[in-house]
């Protein structure tokens, strides 16, 4: 499969290369420009390409949407001819300037159905929400990774995230994907309150 991390320059960008490089799996980052990919791209060696954003859209079959959720609809918003039809999986959290304990977005609901508005005709997922690029970075740690969707499609994500080593939950339908972004708040408060940088979710019983 051939996936392309946009907005990939980044510290969770690169944490994702990381990780898809543990796969057979092809793998662009896509920037808005195409000098900051091709160096990002560089630093992890020759299996990965660097492209713009539109290029590696046009060019893949799953992309996973990388940037702050301040960026969100401004990188989405040109891919839309280039994303309609593929696998989309948004691992954006929209946290409250203001409040880093609260999220907030420009319609009311979450960031993952923000995408499925924009982008008519993916299939969008929502997932990596509560692990941190710290933990991606160590490709040997495993958490729990809880993924939102409607699609048929979601077995080929669940399977791509099994194949990152961490381990993937089905958290139900892309309407609750406001609740999987509500849980890195309460993450980041957990953090705080334990002196800690790492919390992480575990599901038991399924």
């Amino acid at each position: 499969m051939k996936i392309a991390i946009l907005g990939g320059t980044g510290k969770l960008g690169l944490a994702f290369a990381q990780r898809l490089l543990r796969t057979e799996h092809e793998v662009a980052i896509g920037s808005r420009d195409a000098s900051n990919a091709a160096a990002a791209a560089k630093t992890l060696g020759d299996r990965v390409r660097g492209m713009t954003n539109a290029e590696s859209a046009g060019w893949c079959d799953l992309a996973i949407v990388s940037v702050p959720y301040a960026g969100h609809r401004t990188l989405l918003e040109p891919l839309r001819d280039g994303l309609k039809g593929k696998i989309i999986i948004d691992a954006a959290v929209p946290i409250d300037p203001a409040n880093i304990f609260q999220i907030k977005t420009e319609t009311g609901k979450s960031a993952a159905e923000e995408t499925a508005a924009i982008i008519n005709g993916a299939d969008v997922f929502a997932a990596f929400q509560t692990i941190s690029h710290r933990v991606l970075r160590r490709v040997d740690v495993s958490h729990d990774v809880l993924v939102a969707g409607d699609s048929g499609r979601k077995s080929q994500v669940v399977e791509l995230i099994r194949s990152l080593g961490v381990r993937p939950v089905d958290a139900g339908p892309l309407q609750v994907a406001g609740h999987l972004e509500r849980m890195t708040v309460l993450l980041l408060s957990i953090n705080k309150a334990n002196n800690v940088k790492e919390s992480g979710i575990k599901i038991t019983g399924v």
